[in-house]
Formats: structure tokens, sequence, C-alpha cells
């Protein structure tokens, strides 16, 4: 929602926007600005101040059963009037889930008065352990401190912390420049960019990052030169980084269009050479790059499968109901784009078979 501020630097008055009411399935980009530290915060247009803004937050995540509530203790409101905004928080997420997920525990929120343990249990749910967290929280920190520091300090840091500068690290720099993007606050924008270019260049993980980024714009240029993507073009790429597993997943990434049966058989083709050239260890990682490929796709199979019968059981549910209508609503989360899919397909064979009266149903569905 909108709120009217007053900024407490200049006396600005400007809107924000905060959100109070968290849900992991409906909301998941609210979740994530959540962990980033980057949900309801406000910068003032005029001078650029800003902050994290104080306010009751309700979190709901479905597939774990868990809603639980945080209240800043500095928050200047009285039990009541606490109990009363919970309660509508709480009627407005209830209002939102179907019958059937209207369960129990969705009447009986957990309060939660430190935001700490709030951003804990949030991070829970995402299989993160205390270890993690505290992992993450370092980092956070180490992060702020780079951000203030002078040219000495930051360089001692990046010295006696390089550990703590991996993959992770620069996601969460990430979305602080995202942040910063959005908000407007150029002034920090600059300070993370500089930081990043220096972290990129300084540090063993921004320099492995920096390789990777060098062998994608290769594979990218040679491909924009031979006018695509190609199953010989990714395996020689793969071939030439063979020793770097991190570039090495990165154009598979970048690549999989040209995972195909031609690739496959190129790859080999390619590990039988370097068996022949006396380079077994090579032959033999090319071997598992198969190996784990041909695994990975057959699981994404398995679950792209999964879904499509999910989707094909939803319909089914809403086409037997009483009331479609009522049905459509009761599955809105559901819906999703495999769920449009399966109805499109459904309606296409309902109209080659002649089945009018299916096609009738399905069309109600659709509408």
């Amino acid at each position: 929602m909108q709120t009217q501020l007053n900024c407490p630097q200049c006396g600005t008055p400007f809107t924000a926007d905060i959100h109070q009411v968290i849900d992991a399935q409906q909301t998941p980009e609210l979740k994530q600005r959540l962990l980033s530290g980057q949900l309801n915060v406000a910068v003032c247009p005029a001078c650029g101040a800003g902050g994290q803004i104080s306010t009751i937050l309700l979190f709901h995540d479905a597939e774990h059963e868990l809603l639980m509530v945080h209240v800043p203790q500095n928050i200047n409101m009285n039990q009541r009037d606490r109990e009363q905004l919970i309660g509508r928080l709480t009627r407005q997420l209830v209002d939102h889930l179907p019958p059937e997920k209207r369960k129990a525990y969705l009447f009986q929120p957990q309060t939660i008065l430190n935001m700490q343990t709030f951003y804990e249990k949030v991070l829970e749910t995402e299989g993160i352990t205390k270890e993690m967290i505290d992992r993450q929280r370092g980092q956070a920190e180490l992060l702020n401190t780079l951000l203030r520091a002078d040219k000495d300090v930051v360089d001692y840091l990046l010295k006696q912390r390089a550990k703590e500068i991996d993959e992770t690290f620069f996601a969460m720099l990430q979305s602080y420049l995202d942040a910063a993007q959005q908000t407007g606050n150029d002034a920090q924008l600059v300070k993370l960019t500089n930081l990043r270019a220096k972290l990129m260049r300084e540090t063993p993980a921004g320099k492995r990052m920096e390789q990777q980024q060098l062998a994608l714009h290769a594979f990218s240029r040679e491909a924009k030169k031979e006018g695509g993507l190609s199953p010989a073009l990714l395996v020689k790429h793969i071939v030439q980084n063979l020793q770097d597993d991190g570039v090495v997943s990165a154009l598979v990434n970048a690549g999989q269009q040209a995972i195909n049966y031609e690739f496959y058989e190129l790859l080999t083709a390619a590990a039988e050479e370097k068996e022949a050239a006396g380079a077994p260890a090579d032959a033999k990682k090319l071997a598992e790059i198969r190996a784990d490929l041909l695994e990975m796709q057959a699981e994404m199979r398995a679950q792209s499968q999964q879904l499509v019968d999910d989707a094909l059981q939803t319909l089914q549910a809403i086409l037997q109901a009483p009331d479609r209508k009522t049905a459509v609503q009761e599955h809105l989360d559901q819906l999703d784009e495999t769920f449009m899919y399966v109805l499109s397909s459904s309606i296409a064979q309902a109209d080659q078979r002649g089945d009018d009266q299916q096609l009738q149903a399905l069309s109600e569905v659709q509408a």
C-alpha cells in the first residue's frame, strides 16, 4: 500500500510502498526482498536519505504451514490496536486462499518480537541452516563495512576475509545494486558499482566470475558469427574450458537449446578423441558431463510430466464441480502457465473430436 511519509532529514513529504502481508507462494518477490533486506525501504526523493520502515509484518508459507507475525518493539500502538491490525491482516490473507487451504494454523499466528528471529524462521523455509544464516549475516556485515570504509580498510578486509567473498556475496551485492537502481539512489549506486568492479579484479571469487563472463562472451561472439548456436559449437567450448567446472556449468546453462541427440554424439566423440590422445582424465570428465546432463534432463522431464499431471487433475476437478465458476476461484493459485497449456490442448482436442459438450465445458473454464 502507498503510505505518506515525511523525510526525517529534510522534512520533504513523499509516498512509499509499504507491504505488510508476505505470502511465500502468492508474492515470492516480497519474500526475496525481505531476505535481501530491501523490503519496505523508503528513500527521500529530495535529499536521498532513507531506511527501512518499521511496521507489523505477517508472513505465510502454506508449504510449511507457517504463519507468523513480527511486531516491532518500537511501534507506537497499544495492545488492542495491534491485535485488531493483526486480525485484519490475517483476514486479508485468508480471504485470498481457497477453502481447502484455510487450515487451523492460520488462525493462530506465531508472534515474533525480534526481527532477526523472524528473518531466520523465513530462511529456514528455504532449507537454510543456522550456520548458513550466520555466514550470510557476516557477509552482509562485511558488505556494509566495505561500503563505508576508506581504501586502506577495504584492502585489509579483502585480504583478511577473502573466503567470505563468494558467489553468494556477489548475489547479495547485486540485490543491493538492484534496490539502489529501483529507488533512484544514485550515490549508493555509484558506490556499489565501484565496489563490485574492485571485487571482480582483486578477489579469487571475482576473478573466477570474470573468467566465466569472458568465456561466455567468447561463446556468444562465435555463435553470433556462425549465425546461431549449434551442438558442435557448445561441445567445442566445453572442451576448451574443461578444467574450469564453473565455466562449463555456465556454458551448459547458456547453451541449453543446443543440447540434443547430436550434442551427446559429439560429446561422446570428444571423449573418445581425448582417450586416444592419451588424456584419460579429460575423457573421464567429458563422460561425467554427459552422464550428469542426461540425468538432469531425465529429472526435468519427470518434473514437467508431474506438472502436467497436476494440471490435468486440477482441470478435472473444476470440470466435475457443480459450479465451475466457483471451482475456478477456489483453484486460482493452481491456474499457472502449465494449467493454461493443458486447458488449450484439451480445447483443441475436443474441437478435433467434435465433442461439443466437452468443448462447451472447457470454454466455461477458459472464460
